[in-house]
């Protein structure tokens, strides 16, 4: 009887569990892997948007401030992939929309489906000295301010740039560095398999460094942060965080975007050659 008893209890609780299933609530993790887009709205970052203004227009996230990559380039189109030569300038610009060197950046984009516009501004932003940036993809924000109006820009003083030449190889270095034999120094063509047929660097008898084509969209991941993924990629290539990683679009901005994701990985000897194929001609 006793055992009875103790039998429909066990079933009582267990239908009761059945009726109602625990609940579990997760973030989906955005960035890193252990910080979300709300942990990151809490920290009150500057917000940019390097969409194309039509677009920023139509529907952003209130606060976030529109910027375009060719804001901080040179205006020569033979060069556009250059930046500006008055760094200076640009860092004067950047503190009047209230990011310095200390200030957390979100740079929202479009992702597979632009161009590299937001790594290419988050490049630009490490190059000036901006310690901590991040590119996401724009629809991830989209109900993650809970702010009803959007806030007011505070201006920060002028600061100088403390610029990071690492990121960044002008022409002479760039042909001088691939006309050697060198099995530490690799070039990474990051446009589309289409493109690199067409024409490509080892395609020219006076370039001798190793050239690999990877498309720039596989060095980031679904929600636009860099990707971890693309480590065993390039390791397979035989390509370290030690190796000398020079990184070649058409006019600096796919590259420009590709140099900031490797710099986030942890390749700290990735370069752009932010004058592309276009300074090459």
């Amino acid at each position: 009887m006793k055992l009875g008893l103790l039998v429909a209890s066990l079933l009582a609780v267990l239908v009761g569990c059945q009726q109602k299933p625990t609940k579990i609530v997760t973030q989906e993790p955005v960035i890193g892997e252990n910080i979300t887009a709300e942990r990151l709205m809490k920290d009150n970052p500057v917000i940019l948007d390097a969409r194309p203004s039509f677009e920023f227009n139509l529907a952003h996230v209130p606060g976030a401030i529109n910027v375009r990559w060719e804001d901080f380039s040179q205006q020569n189109p033979k060069s556009r992939g250059l930046l500006q030569p008055d760094l200076f300038a640009l860092a004067r610009r950047l503190s009047l929309i209230g990011v310095d060197p200390q200030t957390k950046v979100l740079v929202l984009g479009k992702g597979p489906q632009g161009a590299g516009e937001e790594g290419r501004v988050a490049w630009t932003l490490k190059v000036l000295g901006v310690k901590e940036v991040y590119t996401v993809l724009h629809t991830s924000y989209r109900e993650m301010n809970p702010t009803k109006e959007a806030p007011l820009v505070q201006n920060k003083p002028y600061w100088k740039p403390d610029v990071a030449e690492t990121l960044t190889t002008d022409f002479k270095d760039f042909k001088n560095l691939v006309s050697k034999v060198d099995n530490s120094v690799v070039v990474i063509d990051v446009r589309s398999a289409q493109e690199y047929a067409l024409r490509n660097l080892s395609q020219i008898k006076d370039v001798k460094a190793s050239v690999i084509n990877v498309n720039w969209t596989e060095f980031f991941g679904e929600k636009g942060l860099p990707d971890k993924k693309i480590e065993r990629a390039l390791y397979e290539k035989n390509i370290s965080k030690d190796t000398k990683i020079l990184v070649i679009s058409n006019h600096g901005v796919r590259s420009g975007a590709v140099t900031y994701a490797l710099n986030f990985l942890g390749y700290k000897k990735a370069s752009n050659f932010a004058g592309g194929y276009e300074q090459w001609k």
